[in-house]
Formats: structure tokens, C-alpha cells, sequence
């Protein structure tokens, strides 16, 4: 069984009060740590103004080819916003206004259809790839030309986990399949149709558990109401139990660079035709998963990492708590300035404060290799805040403009560029202040 994801580029930054110097990273082995486990026991409130330097509101042109579906997720790719939705949509807008595009894909079985426009981008090539059934994945550029398709060289035969599908440039895509029985977790390169690089991920050697339906109790899907994210809940005759969320970032770029982390690990390694290099290391301390309790059900109190994501200036972690019991889980959002080498955590709930504009709390699920951030929001909920607010007038025009908004109108994309060097932090709050 092949679960097939979208690299989401999940965010997370870990920022920490000066007040705690344990809140500091430090190199180990000549790696840099992280210390989450210590922010995460100083919890405070994240600032836009302390991360970001500017943040746009694109409201998506809503017409009748152009009707943004439930659980919409977005991409970005050069100067295209690229939405997919659950209602077998996947479109392309124009992201300086917001003016619809083209549709890109279909669902069919015809050679240029597929089973789901839920899919994954090479935004190096501004490919959109969809799965089509038995490895195989037709693609699509941004304007929704076909370009072609493209056949999977390995696949994972068995439910042990979720093959994840990234790119290391605009010609050689990467792969993650999870440990069987008798493979290694594992991470191939490859280039149409050539394997150009295997090598172990530095997750399971093996997996221990089966792959097949016979030992499995029970499957259940729940999604989380908070966050919106979808866990796959597999329970084995034997007690144990597996936990998937198939959403999950686990590759991520900046620059040039394509980073990747193994599920439950933490540590960051660097994706490379030679192998994986270690470059960074969260410190979960006492809340770390032992290897031997992964499939354990009554494990809790323990950081599982959802999303990563990261811009010259932050990185950006998101982590759920209690990943075995839903109904109990804990998401938070943490941020590590590499400039001050602080980290700072808060609950998913609060997003981060919108010091600059006063206006929506901000909650990215994407950030392009050069560090820019997007949050998708329905048209509804940014309403829902002006009548929540109507004694708050001050705004920039380009919020004020969202009024005119109506409940059936597309989602608006917030925008977030990054801060860059720390005077521009300084800037930016000096600048508030007067």
C-alpha cells in the first residue's frame, strides 16, 4: 500500500527568552542544537515583527471555474500561487493579484488523468506531479500544460508508513519510503528513469512491524480539529500501534539546499547525490521518543516533530504532543532565530501575534527555498474578524479592501517575507514604536 503525500512545507521556528540562557543554542559534535524541550517549558507569545519584515494579503479571484474546495493546501511556485482543494481541484493563480490562472490537471483514466489532485511540486522546475495509479504520477507545469508523466522506480509493497516525494533541483527528484521487512528506511535519487543514489535514512533498519492487513486489528482516520491534520491510526493484533500523518513534512529547502529529517528523529540532516550530512540536532531532551516506544499506545508526553521550515533567518518547528491519543493532543509552533540563537515556543492555537499590521494571528504551512511564508485563509473566517473588531480602523488599505469580502468568496493567501539580518529586526520595531 502506497500513501502518497504533498511536501508540505511545514514551519517552524524556536525562539526563546534571554532570560533563559538554557533557551540557547550550542554546538555538539560539531553540530548546532536546538533546545526545544527548553522553550517548550517557558512557553511565551510569538511576534511577527520579531520574524517577519513584510506581510501581503492576496485575495484568489473567485469565478465559476475557479472555486477553491474544501481543506485547500498551497504552493508556490515563481510568481504562481497553486491551490488544490477536496474538491478535485488543483489551480493556479496569479500571486502578486490574486487573478486565476488555469486549472491544472483532471481526474480520469485517460493518459493525462490521474486519481487525486492532491499531489506534490518541484517548484525548482514548476512541475505539479498527481499519483495515477501503480507508481506512476502524470505531471503538469504551473499553466496546467501536461508535460509528461513519470514511473516511481520503487515502491513500498505492504502498510508500513508514507512515501514522500521531493526534489533535489529541477531534474533530480527524491524519494523517501519507509523500512519493511526485509528494506531499510531509505532515501533514493533518481532522474526520469535512471537511480542515481540509495542510501539508508538513519531511521529503522527494519521495520518491526508487519505490512500485512492479517495482523492488523483495527484502521481508523481522524482529523484534528485544531490544525487540520490527518492521522492515520493502524492497531496491530499484538497491542502496537502505528501512527501516520500523512501530511507531514519531513524534506524542506532553503537556498539551494534540500534538508530532511527521519520520523520521531531529531536530528537534520542535509540531502546530497553522496548521502545525507548531519548539520543541526533538536534537543527534545526528556521528551524524546525512545526507539523502542513508537508503536507503543500508551506513550505520551513526548515531542513527535509534524513540520519543518526554513528561511536564511528562522527555522520553524511545528509538534504535536501525545501522538498516540488525539483527543489529548498538544500542537505547538517553534521558532529558533539563528541570528540571536533563540528559541521560543507557543501553542498552535495563538499562532503568531500580528504586531505589524494588528491584524489576523498568522499560522504558515508553506515557505518557498528563499523564505517566503503562506498561510491559506477562508474568506469567512477573515469576516468573522472585522465584526469581532469593528472599534479597530487603523489597518493598512490593502486589509481594509478585505471587507468587501462575502462568506462565498475564495480564501485570501497571507504572504510573510522573512527578516533577513538582525538590524532589520531592529528596524522594524523601532519604526513600530514611533
Amino acid at each position: 500500500m502506497i500513501l502518497q503525500i504533498k511536501p508540505f512545507i511545514g514551519l517552524s521556528v524556536l525562539f526563546l527568552s534571554v532570560f533563559f540562557s538554557c533557551g540557547q543554542t550550542k554546538k555538539t559534535e560539531g553540530l548546532e542544537v536546538i533546545p526545544i524541550e527548553a522553550a517548550y517549558l517557558h512557553p511565551t507569545t510569538l511576534k511577527a515583527s520579531d520574524y517577519f519584515r513584510k506581510i501581503r494579503y492576496v485575495p484568489l479571484e473567485t469565478n465559476d471555474h475557479a472555486l477553491v474546495g474544501s481543506d485547500p493546501v498551497v504552493w508556490i511556485s515563481g510568481d504562481r500561487l497553486i491551490v488544490s482543494s477536496n474538491q478535485k481541484q488543483c489551480l493556479s493563480f496569479d500571486k502578486a493579484t490574486g487573478r486565476f490562472v488555469s486549472s491544472i490537471g483532471h481526474i480520469g483514466n485517460d493518459p493525462e488523468g490521474s486519481q487525486s489532485l492532491f499531489g506534490w511540486m518541484n517548484a525548482a522546475a514548476g512541475h505539479v506531479y498527481f499519483p495515477a495509479g501503480n507508481g506512476r504520477s502524470v505531471v503538469y507545469d504551473k499553466d496546467g500544460n501536461f508535460v509528461g508523466d513519470q514511473q516511481d522506480l520503487e515502491v513500498t509493497n505492504g502498510i508500513y508508513g508514507v512515501d514522500t516525494y521531493d526534489y533535489l533541483d529541477k531534474d533530480i527528484l527524491v524519494e523517501h519510503l519507509p523500512a519493511t521487512e526485509d528494506k531499510p528506511d531509505r532515501i533514493i535519487l533518481f532522474r526520469d528513469t535512471t537511480l542515481l543514489a540509495s542510501f539508508p535514512s538513519h531511521g529503522e533498519p527494519h521495520s518491526p512491524l508487519s505490512g500485512a492487513m492479517t495482523d492488523i486489528l483495527e484502521m481508523n482516520i481522524h482529523q484534528h480539529t485544531e490544525t487540520g491534520y490527518d492521522v492515520i491510526y493502524i492497531t496491530f493484533k499484538d497491542g502496537r500501534q502505528n501512527c501516520l500523518v500523512p501530511s507531514e513534512q519531513i524534506f524542506w529547502h532553503k537556498g539551494k539546499d534540500l534538508f530532511f529529517r527521519e520520523t520521531f528523529n531529531d536530528t537534520i540532516y542535509q540531502v546530497e547525490t553522496t548521502g545525507l550530512t548531519p548539520v543541526k540536532r533538536f534537543d527534545f531532551g526528556t521528551m524524546r521518543w525512545d526507539r523502542k516506544d513508537r508503536y507503543n499506545p500508551e506513550k505520551d508526553q513526548a515531542f513527535y516533530p509534524l513540520d519543518v521550515c526554513e528561511s536564511d533567518r528562522i527555522l520553524w518547528l511545528r509538534f504535536v504532543v501525545n501522538l498516540h491519543h488525539q483527543e489529548q493532543w498538544k500542537v505547538y509552533n517553534a521558532i529558533y532565530d539563528k541570528i540571536n540563537g533563540d528559541v521560543k515556543v507557543a501553542p498552535f492555537k495563538e499562532g503568531i501575534h500580528d504586531d505589524l499590521n494588528g491584524f489576523l494571528p498568522l499560522q504558515p504551512t508553506f515557505a518557498t527555498p528563499s523564505g517566503e511564508f503562506a498561510q491559506l485563509v477562508p474568506a469567512g473566517k477573515i469576516l468573522e474578524w472585522f465584526e469581532k473588531h469593528t472599534g479597530q480602523e487603523d489597518w493598512p488599505e490593502e486589509i481594509k479592501a478585505l471587507k468587501k469580502l462575502t462568506e462565498e468568496d475564495n480564501p485570501v493567501v497571507i504572504l510573510m517575507l522573512s527578516l533577513i539580518h538582525i538590524s532589520e529586526a531592529h528596524e522594524t520595531r523601532r519604526h513600530l514604536v514611533c
